[in-house]
Formats: C-alpha cells, sequence, structure tokens
C-alpha cells in the first residue's frame, strides 16, 4: 500500500475520533444532572369553597361550583402492604400521596419507606397521579432542612405531579418518649419554615399537612399560611381550619378495591381555568 495514502487514511480516522470526543464532551458538559421532575405548582385555594355543595357518593365526596372541581384520592404508606395498583385505578382512584421517608421518633435517623418505591412504580405504571409526603421528627431547623435535602436526594430522576408535603405529627409511644415531645410552637413551626425554605431553594414549593390539634396547639399557622395546606379531620361535614385548605383528608378509614387495610380519603379541590 502506499504510505501516503496510508497516512491520509490515518489522519481522516483520527480527525473523525477527534470529532467524535469533542462531541462526546459537549454533551456531557451541558447534561442536567438527575432532579426531580414536578408537573404543577398548586394553587391556594381561596376562602370560596362552599361545603354545602359538597356530594357525597358511597363513601367519597365529590365537589362542583362556577371555579372549582375536585378530585378524589388517598394517600398510603408501608402500613397498607402490598397493594394492587390496577384495581385501585379502576375503583376511581385519581391520585396518591406516596409516603417517602419519616425520622425515628426516637432514633432521630432518616428511613425510606418500605413500599415506596413499589408504590411509586405502582401508581405510575397505571396512570394515577404521584405526590408524596415525608414524615418529620426534626429538632432544629438543621435537622429539618437536612429531611428536605434527603428527600430531594431520593427522588432525583423521578416525576411527580404535586409539591413536596411536610407533615409532623404527634407520636404516641407506650414506654419512650418522642424526641419533639419537649418541642416548642416557635422551634415547630421554625422547622416546617426551613424544610420548605430549603425546597425552594432547589425551586420546589411545599405543602403543609396538619390537623386541628396541631394547627391550634403546635405550630403559628400565621406562619404557614401561604403554603397550599392539606387538611386532616375525620367525621364532620366541613373542615374547621380557619384557613383556605387545598385538601381535605375526610376519613381514615376508606375501602379501596386492591388495598387490604383502611386507607385515608382525600379530596383535592382544583381551580377552574376561566
Amino acid at each position: 500500500m502506499n504510505k501516503k495514502k496510508l497516512n491520509l487514511n490515518q489522519l481522516i480516522i483520527g480527525a473523525i475520533l477527534i470529532f467524535l470526543l469533542f462531541v462526546f464532551l459537549i454533551l456531557m458538559l451541558n447534561r442536567k444532572p438527575e432532579e426531580v421532575i414536578i408537573q404543577e405548582p398548586i394553587e391556594q385555594v381561596s376562602e370560596d369553597i362552599d361545603f354545602s355543595k359538597l356530594k357525597i357518593y358511597k363513601d367519597r365526596y365529590y365537589y362542583e361550583d362556577n371555579h372549582y372541581t375536585s378530585s378524589f384520592g388517598i394517600d398510603v404508606s408501608t402500613f397498607q402492604e402490598h397493594i394492587d395498583w390496577k384495581k385501585v385505578k379502576d375503583d376511581g382512584v385519581e391520585f396518591v400521596f406516596i409516603r417517602i421517608g419519616r425520622r425515628g421518633a426516637t432514633t432521630g435517623l432518616l428511613y425510606e419507606d418500605d413500599m415506596f418505591e413499589k408504590n411509586y412504580e405502582g401508581a405510575r405504571n397505571n396512570n394515577i397521579k404521584v405526590g408524596i409526603y415525608f414524615f418529620s421528627q426534626a429538632l432544629n431547623t438543621k435537622e429539618a432542612i437536612q429531611e428536605a435535602d434527603w428527600v430531594i436526594n431520593h427522588l432525583k430522576g423521578k416525576e411527580i405531579d404535586f409539591p413536596i408535603v411536610y407533615d409532623c405529627e404527634e407520636v404516641y409511644l407506650e414506654e419512650e418518649s418522642s424526641r419533639i415531645e419537649t418541642l416548642t410552637k416557635q422551634q415547630l413551626t421554625a422547622n416546617a419554615l426551613a424544610f420548605f425554605k430549603r425546597l425552594e431553594e432547589h425551586g420546589h414549593q411545599g405543602i403543609l399537612y396538619t390537623n386541628q390539634n396541631w394547627a391550634d396547639e403546635f405550630i403559628h399557622m400565621d406562619s404557614l399560611q401561604k403554603y397550599p395546606i392539606w387538611f386532616a379531620q375525620y367525621d364532620v361535614d366541613k373542615p374547621s381550619l380557619d384557613y383556605p385548605i387545598f385538601m381535605w383528608q375526610y376519613s381514615d378509614k376508606g375501602i379501596i378495591d386492591g388495598i387490604d387495610y383502611p386507607v385515608d380519603l382525600n379530596i383535592m379541590f382544583i381551580k377552574k381555568v376561566q
């Protein structure tokens, strides 16, 4: 073979390899890290929900007026064990909030919910809208920020349809005390705000989960009312919270096909596009 021809072929091959390497480096530099993808923010619901217009079919609430409609959903954790998500979908469930993890009430350690991955995949594969919540037992704002970071890291590469829920509640233990039992109202409020602020620093919205006792005795609601509120109250005709709520958890005894254990039932109020 002609030596000049050989050198030319080598130069061409070398140039192609350099070009391909250059393209690869550009793609790598421009590649974004995996992030949690949240489809839609939640608009704060105004105070004009007329609860006398609630309709009930079996144990399910529905709402409709000129400004709002509703969606029916549940929330689940490891306590519901294995779930047949196709049956859940066929039973009319439109959305689910899944517990992603928790902080131990005595250990202070962070745990992923045992059923999170299976619940997430099962709901997504059956076209059920997905939100997630984290059960906090933070002692201070540093731990609350740690919890927010933990949630964001565990959601990388996953797609959810709603903002991230902060759920802090009393834990009643027979032989031990909960680590947050002696925290002040000011500290518990500061923890929630620190969690939400950390989410906002990452471009995410937060949702506050609360009940009447927690809202009255354990947190300063005036400091938290700007966040969408998911309110839990059972066996009443309408929620009694003095702040607007976007979702009402109205039962903890729901029966859903595909779930062997009682489950929380929720109605979400959705503003119509005018």
